[in-house]
């Protein structure tokens, strides 16, 4: 079983607005980033709200997903990544982790990153766009407990970090894994795009 997590709790402070609500292609980016892992080869896809939880919900609540609230999303991401570990299928043999403002990683896409990762012996594999780390970040399930400890706003740099030679970094041709919709000024770039 394949599970993924897709982290939509958190504030948007750069942003000034809830960037999982922003307009993209006729709908909103948190659907349309649901829309694609659903689309993929992954079995379970669980989406983590916190900040604006009714309005998310709303958003994807008639999709087949699992939504989880993180009641501590204030406190950062790990929080956000604990609480979607924490209700991931234990049958899962991989989970990928998933932010909710990289609406252009599609299907394609993350099936090539799973099928990159079934091909090595690894715990964890990132995709690399030209030397900058990107998402989604695919985990082993033997690593969900390391995951459900997270607090505070370490995410999972501290479990890749501790994991050396068996966290791949995988090049890849995809510029999509490292765009995100951060700024006003990236969601320009993408509403243009």
């Amino acid at each position: 079983m394949i599970s993924a997590i897709i982290l939509a709790a958190g504030t948007s402070s750069r942003m000034g607005e809830t960037k999982q609500l922003l307009p993209f292609k006729g709908t909103s980016l948190i659907r349309t980033v649901t829309s694609n892992v659903l689309a993929s080869s992954v079995d379970e896809v669980l989406v983590v709200s916190g900040c604006k939880a009714e309005a998310i919900k709303a958003q994807v609540d008639d999709l087949p997903v699992k939504i989880v609230y993180n009641p501590d999303y204030k406190l950062g991401q790990g929080t956000t990544l604990a609480a979607g570990a924490g209700q991931v299928n234990p049958a899962a043999e991989i989970f990928l982790v998933f932010m909710a403002d990289q609406p252009l990683i599609d299907a394609a896409i993350i099936d090539s990153l799973i099928a990159a990762y079934q091909q090595r012996s690894c715990l964890a594999l990132r995709p690399v766009y030209h030397g900058q780390p990107g998402h989604p970040v695919i985990f082993d399930g033997s690593l969900l407990e390391a995951m459900k400890a997270l607090s505070n706003d370490e995410g999972a740099r501290q479990i890749l970090a501790g994991l050396g030679k068996k966290a791949v970094e995988l090049p890849v041709p995809y510029p999509e894994v490292v765009f995100d919709v951060d700024t006003p000024e990236a969601y320009q770039k993408l509403t243009r795009l």
